[in-house]
């Protein structure tokens, strides 16, 4: 048989009886395994190579032996053949969420802090699935997920969002911590609102997201104007800045909470008053999420009540 163009009409079952043929040994012992008879094994080897246009096996003894060309053939069988085991396993994933892809923007501090041991947490449980998580401003953030690039952010902001624009879910109130030095003398374990107008603070630079935040916090307990030793545009910038003794910082308790631990930082508790920032989930208006995203935004709601909790 001189080969010619191949018939586009390979069917993945004519593929599977050659592969059993091969791999058995013999028409005989696939026939048994498939449960059909020896002359439909062979109907099928025929017309899969008269639609290859080659000869798949020759006789040797009274057995069967692959030509050069049977043993390409049954190479690329095995590969379409494990590809459809495949993608059925990811479209039966697929339908009960457990596998897909999501890209998330999200606020530095939620993305650095909170965010990561939930999304590793998940990845491990769910192999298959492709998760991109980008920190980064609130309003690059938000231009992003406007412009689909994420699929949805979570983001901490006390402003208004564009309700034409994002469905935004508030899903906790992350606790403020106001840090210092250890050996800061300055300023002891307890301060009143009214001594906070005396302290020098390390802030983010004016116009974040994070600075409007602390801003808005400590405006709700009459704190309208404090002293600001520098702007520092991260959280671990601004500690290091507290550590080196330039002032106190008002911080998320999840970034500050290691160096608390193990006390590089020290905490000074505002009597009778408990500062507590805003977090949302953000989609853009009238984007339907994929089944896998919304299983993966229940973990994420769940996951940050949980962290969150033990300091609420």
């Amino acid at each position: 048989m001189s080969p010619s163009a191949p018939d586009n009409r390979i069917s993945l079952h004519k593929l599977e009886v050659f592969s059993r043929v091969v791999e058995r040994g013999g028409v005989r012992l696939a026939a048994e395994e498939l449960f059909v008879s020896q002359p439909v094994v062979s109907a099928h080897l025929r017309s899969l190579e008269e639609r290859l246009g080659v000869k798949l096996f020759r006789r040797e003894g009274r057995g069967m032996e692959l030509t050069e060309a049977g043993a390409e053939v049954h190479l690329w069988a095995t590969e379409v053949l494990r590809g459809r085991t495949e993608l059925d396993r990811s479209l039966r994933d697929i339908s009960r969420g457990a596998a897909g892809r999501a890209s998330i923007g999200a606020s530095m501090s939620v993305g650095n802090y909170v965010l990561p041991p939930l999304l590793v947490d998940f990845r491990r449980g769910h192999p298959h699935a492709s998760i991109s998580l980008s920190p980064s401003s609130v309003e690059i953030a938000l231009e992003g997920t406007l412009s689909g690039r994420y699929d949805f952010s979570v983001l901490a902001t006390d402003a208004v969002l564009d309700t034409d624009s994002f469905e935004a879910e508030l899903i906790a109130r992350p606790s403020f911590c106001l840090v210092t030095a250890p050996d800061d003398t300055r300023v002891g374990d307890a301060v009143s609102v009214a001594e906070l107008t005396g302290l020098s603070f390390v802030c983010p630079p004016a116009g974040m997201a994070i600075r409007r935040s602390q801003d808005s916090a400590l405006a709700a307990i009459g704190v309208v104007d404090r002293s600001v030793a520098i702007e520092l545009g991260s959280a671990e910038s601004m500690k290091v800045a507290v550590q080196g003794g330039l002032g106190v910082a008002l911080l998320w308790r999840a970034s500050v909470q290691r160096e608390l631990d193990t006390g590089l930082l020290r905490e000074v508790r505002i009597s009778g008053q408990d500062l507590r920032d805003k977090l949302y989930l953000v989609q853009r208006r009238g984007r339907r999420l994929t089944e896998f995203q919304n299983t993966l935004t229940g973990v994420i709601r769940a996951g940050v009540h949980t962290f969150l909790a033990p300091h609420s």
